[in-house]
């Protein structure tokens, strides 16, 4: 599969936000962009999303699963993106059989699906996410992936959580990696679409 399908929804929430619309629920560019002019945005790492996962001890097993289904070459490219990058903790604690799956050469379209679960279009801070949770209906935000379906955020205490579409929850762990093609935050599970 030609990795534009499942990043193709990028470029139609990309030309929204550069229109002055929003990707997703609001929680765009436009917050992330404000802040950049007007100097409160951290300094970005000069590498790209896809060099500082390779250089991730982390991420390692997100990295394998990114170059198994031929998607690494994506984060190297300009971008931007939000990547929900789930740990080495949390790809451990799947389940033998899913993790074996995954790993099958059979199941490389699940695989590219499952991982374009974990992007967003644009660049997604935590500021825009609280943003976002803050304003929405009964403290919960939608943000749509390049998948074309969406996580839902809320809060637990300080801790930003996302329900993806099986009813898992993930905790944002280590947030605002910011890189030149756009940011990374890591989470402790791996997100799962609805079946």
């Amino acid at each position: 599969m030609n990795m534009l399908k499942p990043l193709a929804g990028a470029f139609f929430c990309l030309a929204l936000a550069a229109c002055g619309g929003t990707a997703g629920d609001g929680a765009g560019n436009s917050a992330a962009s404000n802040a950049a002019a007007s100097g409160d945005a951290p300094e970005p790492d000069r590498r790209t999303i896809g060099e500082a996962l390779a250089e991730s001890a982390d991420h390692a097993a997100f990295l394998r699963s990114l170059q198994s289904a031929g998607l690494i070459e994506t984060f190297r490219g300009a971008g931007p993106y939000t990547v929900f990058a789930p740990t080495n903790a949390a790809f451990d604690a799947l389940p033998e059989d899913v993790r074996a799956r995954l790993d099958s050469a059979d199941e490389r379209e699940r695989l590219i699906g499952l991982l374009s679960y974990h992007v967003v279009p644009g660049t997604v801070t935590v500021e825009d996410m609280t943003g976002a949770i803050t304003r929405g209906e009964g403290g919960r935000a939608e943000l749509a992936t390049v998948t074309g379906t969406s996580l839902s955020l809320s809060r637990d205490g300080e801790a930003i959580v996302i329900e993806d579409g099986a009813g898992g929850r993930a905790r944002v762990t280590g947030a605002d990696q910011v890189h030149s093609n756009g940011v990374v935050h890591s989470i402790d599970t791996v997100l799962m679409p609805a079946s």
